[in-house]
């Protein structure tokens, strides 16, 4: 890579040399014109100059003959012209100018041979002028200053010479020197970025775990103490999955792999799946203001995907540098031939920056001083992945600040139009007439009332409603006595000091409660929760629940009842996981362990949707899809066949639907991206909306993990001598039980599915060492190097990363010295395993035999 580097910059320089040839030769072509007529010098010298010139030019222009060739041409008629110069002039001192430039230029140009031939035919030709001066009978003037100029003539080439060809080989060295040094750095920063993702990627597999079981767990009827457990485990992981996931992106975004979509999407329900995502953060008790105005249009073509991530990072850059107060979004249109440019605006009421902040703070990992008052840490990666994004889209990030008062983030994003109707509307508005009793009295902060009222100003224009706003108990027993109400909205503060009026008027009226942050009092069935953050559709879905009273408002549940859903994965945890997740949704839900099995049993069973890992041994994910339509279209049957995987970056989501995927959810599973796909990929008449009771609020999460660091009961640090046995074989048992939520018979299913999947694999690593297929031993030995790590046996673990990486490289003789290093201390954490458990693995016949396997759907799994 440095050649190449190196050659293309002489390549540079060579061209530049040749331009500044050609313009000397036409000057020089001139000079020598005009000085033959006054001088009265050889007159066939004159059409020889311009042939020459002719000639030399009309090559460079043409581009027919290789530039090398042009130069060396284009150097002898120079020295040609340059002779005849020197040979010419009266006094020999006037030549030596004309022979530094030459050699000058054909230093610059990297010619050594042109250099050389300029410096002795300028000396030879002042020679020769000499000579003939001599021979002429004109003699030399023998004075004594013309001697020591026409002595220095001959030494100042000379001189020149010397320096000039220093200069350039100096130059050229440090030149290298620089090259060299660029490269390094180029390829450790891209060694660096991939080390990034490649970790990150690993980390995937883990947290799909934690957060998918949590989640599982938290459906079921639980006591609140483990309750609280699992919200604190379900924050975590989210928490590490986000930061995970800006890793991802600021590495795609510095290596120039972004890969921008253009989908169509509604803003709606994009801001919904945001405000889901955001719960599972801590908002240090500030108010979120999110002000979309209804006209913008309800669906919109680009990355929607990437806009919410804008929109998270800003949000929770405002979170970070706000003490009190909180954070307003404004999204508006302005209309545009191509569609809109999609405006966002992000205000919060924090510390703000100076200007050598706002400076700074696109560059990567920066992060304000330690002076500032940050409530919470980060990677610094947030603006410049938001602006990343920005550009990627062909929009603008632009940020202003006022030290102490706050920052605004906008952005302005161009997007095609599908559908030009508003996000937000109302049916039966001429009908509606609607008050609110909102102070915000329990909002401290002035500037957030503030965005409340600009807020619903734009919410009531947008929506062509009646609003009447009422400030006091006085003016509301006025109002209702002559007007009628149909939608009533009351804040928190207000409904607490006027409860028992707020409660009548709710058997007369649609009557909803902005709750703040916490609140958590009990209110009648017929009032409506509206909690925050307070946003329009909150607002919009009220006033269409129609002019009835005493309706309770519940969450609807999307399930699809007794839908065949195949899971195909070569991880045995991530089948657990997965089953986990589908069978709340009602799905039967059959598992596979790779390509070919799936291939095997859809021609033996029809499914409604396919969930289809990608890297897996054999047959990969592509493939096994591929095959699978084409043999649905022999049979005139029709395929979902939905990509899961690990690979989140956003090329990836790009390239698994150009091949032929219905779909994408990355991993780990998030419900909100799952439920979207869902609906997107599955028909209408699958999908059952059931009504669901809202959970019981409990404390946040994040207010328990004082709690949960202390639930470690000494009755169960007894229980670890059973583990003396694989702890001898170097696996940590705490931190495996730790990876299954402290649930320690988890963790011996976990050991037991590890001695029982893993037994045959080791032959066919046996089997791969042997044929020396290193694509399929790296595919293997990933997955004993990740459930290995599972566990806790992190030695082994990381001598199959060793071998992983050997293998992808393609040194097989790194993997055949290692091999059986590992191979001994698997059998001997097997054989521990085996002890512990009371259980012996089958015995089963190598890869290289020729038994087939049958595979048991019922029994695949845990």
């Amino acid at each position: 890579m440095t050649e190449l580097s190196e050659e293309r910059q002489k390549e540079e320089f060579r061209t530049a040399a040749h331009l500044i040839m050609l313009i000397t030769m036409g000057i020089l072509g001139l000079v020598l014109i005009i000085l033959n007529r006054v001088l009265r010098w050889e007159i066939w010298m004159i059409p020889v100059i311009v042939a020459g010139i002719v000639v030399c030019f009309s090559m460079y222009i043409s581009h027919r003959v290789r530039e090398q060739i042009q130069i060396y041409i284009c150097g002898v008629f120079l020295l040609f012209l340059t002779f005849y110069y020197v040979s010419n002039i009266d006094t020999v001192y006037d030549s030596s100018a004309l022979v530094i430039i030459m050699i000058m230029i054909f230093a610059f140009a990297g010619e050594r041979v042109l250099t050389i031939a300029s410096l002795l035919i300028g000396l030879g030709g002042m020679g020769l002028h000499l000579v003939l001066r001599q021979t002429s009978g004109k003699g030399l003037i023998l004075e004594t200053s013309s001697i020591i100029r026409t002595c220095w003539a001959f030494v100042i080439v000379g001189l020149a010479y010397m320096l000039i060809v220093r200069i350039m080989h100096v130059w050229e060295r440090t030149q290298k020197e620089f090259t060299e040094q660029v490269e390094r750095i180029t390829e450790e920063n891209a060694r660096a970025n991939n080390f990034l993702a490649n970790v990150s990627h690993e980390i995937r597999t883990p947290i799909n775990a934690v957060i998918g079981l949590s989640a599982v767990m938290e459906k079921d009827e639980l006591p609140e103490r483990v309750r609280d457990s699992m919200e604190a485990i379900s924050e975590a992981g989210h928490r590490v999955a986000e930061q995970i996931g800006d890793i991802l992106d600021f590495t795609e975004i510095d290596m120039k792999r972004l890969a921008v979509t253009k989908e169509s999407y509604i803003i709606d329900s994009l801001i919904n799946d945001l405000l889901v995502q955001l719960s599972f953060t801590e908002n240090y008790g500030l108010d979120l203001v999110i002000d979309m105005e209804p006209d913008i249009p309800l669906e919109l073509v680009g990355d929607g995907t990437k806009i919410k991530k804008i929109l998270w990072h800003l949000i929770s850059n405002g979170y970070k540098f706000t003490r009190e107060g909180g954070v307003y979004v404004h999204l508006h249109a302005v209309p545009r031939e191509y569609g809109i440019n999609l405006v966002i605006e992000v205000t919060d009421t924090g510390i703000g920056m100076s200007a050598d902040d706002i400076e700074h703070i696109y560059d990567r990992f920066f992060q304000l001083d330690s002076g500032r008052s940050r409530t919470t840490g980060g990677l610094g990666l947030g603006i410049p992945i938001a602006n990343g994004f920005t550009k990627a889209m062909g929009g603008v990030l632009a940020i202003d600040s006022v030290p102490g008062e706050g920052t605004t983030a906008r952005v302005s994003l161009p997007q095609g139009v599908i559908n030009a109707a508003p996000c937000l509307s109302v049916r039966n508005k001429e009908n509606c007439v609607v008050a609110g009793f909102l102070g915000f009295m329990t909002t401290g902060h002035p500037k957030i009332r503030e965005f409340y009222m600009e807020f619903i100003s734009h919410l009531v224009i947008g929506l062509g409603v009646s609003f009447y706003r009422i400030q006091s108990r006085e003016e509301l027993e006025r109002f209702v006595k002559v007007n009628r109400i149909t939608h009533f909205f009351v804040g928190t503060g207000e409904y607490l000091e006027n409860r028992e009026y707020i409660e009548e008027l709710s058997h007369q009226m649609n009557v909803a409660l902005v709750a703040d942050i916490g609140f958590k009092g009990e209110v009648p069935r017929n009032i409506t929760m509206l909690p925050k953050p307070f946003h329009g559709a909150q607002v919009a879905n009220f006033l269409n629940q129609g002019f009835s009273t005493g309706d309770t408002v519940s969450d609807e549940v999307m399930t699809c009842p007794g839908l065949p859903c195949l899971v195909v994965d070569d991880e045995p945890m991530n089948l657990l996981v997965a089953r986990g997740i589908f069978e709340t949704y009602g799905m039967v839900v059959t598992t596979v362990s790779g390509g070919q099995e799936a291939i095997d049993i859809c021609g033996r069973q029809d499914f409604g949707i396919i969930f289809m890992d990608h890297m897996m041994p054999g047959m990969d994910g592509v493939e096994a899809m591929k095959l699978l339509r084409k043999n649905a279209a022999r049979e005139k049957k029709e395929l979902c066949i939905v990509a899961l995987t690990a690979n989140a970056i956003s090329s990836a989501k790009e390239m698994f639907l150009s091949e032929g995927f219905d779909g994408f959810v990355p991993k780990p599973i998030e419900i909100p991206e799952l439920e979207r796909v869902l609906k997107r990929v599955l028909p209408k008449s699958v999908i059952v909306y059931e009504q669901a009771p809202k959970k019981k609020k409990t404390a946040s999460a994040s207010k328990k993990k004082a709690d949960i660091r202390k639930k470690a009961p000494e009755t169960e640090t007894k229980k670890d001598d059973e583990y003396s046995g694989i702890r001898a074989c170097g696996v940590d048992p705490e931190q495996g039980i730790q990876y299954c939520m402290g649930d320690r018979n988890f963790y011996k299913e976990l050991l037991s599915e590890y001695i029982k999947d893993r037994q045959f694999k080791l032959s066919e690593l046996a089997a791969y060492v042997k044929e020396e297929d290193l694509k399929d031993y790296a595919i293997r030995i990933h997955a004993l190097k990740s459930t290995s790590k599972m566990i806790g046996a992190l030695s082994l673990s990381e001598q199959a990363r060793v071998l992983e990486e050997a293998a992808k490289e393609g040194d097989g003789e790194t993997v055949r010295k290692k091999h059986p290093a590992l191979l001994t201390a698997y059998e001997e954490l097997l054989n521990a395993i085996e002890a512990l458990s009371g259980e012996k693995e089958p015995e089963k016949k190598s890869a290289s035999d020729d038994e087939i396997l049958e595979f048991d759907p019922e029994g695949s799994d845990l």
